[in-house]
């Protein structure tokens, strides 16, 4: 390899190729380094005629350049047949900036049309395998997608989790979800996880209808509005959810409660009234707990009337419910140590 000043006019770029976006403070700062250093770093390419080079890697430069006023660059000249000079392409591509994924995922499929099979590609640039059969699906999309993932309203991480539904309609339909309700990445792969669940449903209930219909926009918005609270399992809008941390014990302690008393609003009622009871109830010094207890343990399931405890002079007596009763009862008993 040599290096040689070339006029930009000498030099072809090839449509299909990865290119690196950069923004405008690092074109700022390259510029000033050009200015104040020269041109320090050679672009490369390879020879096509005896004044025709094609650009491997330095678009970039090249385009400062042609701003800056300049006509000449210095260039690394190699010898490379297309495999190599593609794969230099996307290596050095991919090691910096941030790329456009359809110039890289058609840079990639012109290498495996010569031979280069994708582990061979994963070795080159520094990626798995897995990564690069993503990549090279990309160049099989309709246009409309195609168009979306150069323009960054697309992203490569939409398409693989899209891919997870192993069905063209599906995975257009989610697709086109994506586009027009704005979902990021992890928005649809919440919607991916719950489609999936729905269809694991429809088939185990034989339901056809739901299975021949392909899902609509409106459906997918529905989806993804909605979520199912781990403790007492309910559909409620996904707003409303939250993640806390929290341990196993705390997690049964819910779990039981939710069980035992339905509803979580009208439990959280129940038990606030258990709780204030339970307060009232140790302050009344003419109460004798284990006589209480006792009353308790005794008292009938089929409760239907509120009950009295007796209260300080002057004051009206506390009412306990049925249900209020039955968690005093409980609390009294945790407390104590028998449950």
């Amino acid at each position: 390899m040599k290096v040689r000043s070339l006029s930009l006019e000498e030099i072809v770029i090839p449509e299909a190729r990865a290119r690196a976006t950069f923004s405008d403070e690092e074109d700022a700062e390259l510029k000033a380094s050009i200015e104040k250093n020269g041109f320090t770093i050679p672009i490369l390419v390879r020879k096509i005629d005896e004044h025709v080079f094609e650009l491997v890697d330095g678009e970039h430069r090249i385009e400062l350049l042609r701003e800056m006023g300049q006509d000449k660059v210095p260039a690394v000249i190699s010898e490379l047949d297309d495999t190599r000079a593609t794969m230099l392409n996307i290596l050095a591509n991919t090691a910096r900036g941030s790329q456009n994924p359809m110039d890289v995922a058609e840079a990639l499929k012109r290498a495996a049309d010569t031979g280069v099979n994708t582990k061979e590609l994963a070795a080159a640039i520094g990626h798995t395998e897995s990564w690069v059969r993503l990549y090279l699906t990309l160049p099989e999309m309709p246009d409309h997608y195609k168009d979306a993932l150069r323009d960054g309203v697309l992203r490569v991480g939409h398409v693989q989790e899209a891919m997870r539904l192993n069905d063209p309609v599906e995975i257009d339909a989610a697709l086109q979800s994506v586009l027009s309700l704005h979902w990021n990445v992890k928005t649809l792969k919440y919607y991916v996880d719950e489609r999936v669940r729905h269809i694991s449903e429809a088939v185990a209930a034989g339901n056809k209808e739901f299975l021949e219909n392909p899902p609509t926009t409106s459906y997918a918005k529905e989806v993804v509005a909605y979520g199912n609270c781990m403790t007492c399992h309910r559909t409620v809008n996904r707003a409303d959810l939250t993640m806390p941390t929290i341990c196993p014990d705390c997690r049964a302690l819910l779990e039981w409660i939710i069980e035992q008393l339905g509803d979580p609003k009208e439990a959280m009622q129940i038990i606030y009234n258990a709780v204030s009871m339970y307060f009232e109830v140790t302050r009344q010094k003419r109460m004798e707990v284990p006589e209480k207890i006792s009353t308790m343990q005794a008292a009938p399931e089929n409760v239907t009337s509120p009950t009295s405890f007796g209260s300080p002079q002057g004051q009206p007596p506390a009412q306990v419910s049925e249900e209020d009763l039955k968690m005093l009862k409980i609390i009294k008993l945790i407390k104590s140590g028998v449950i």
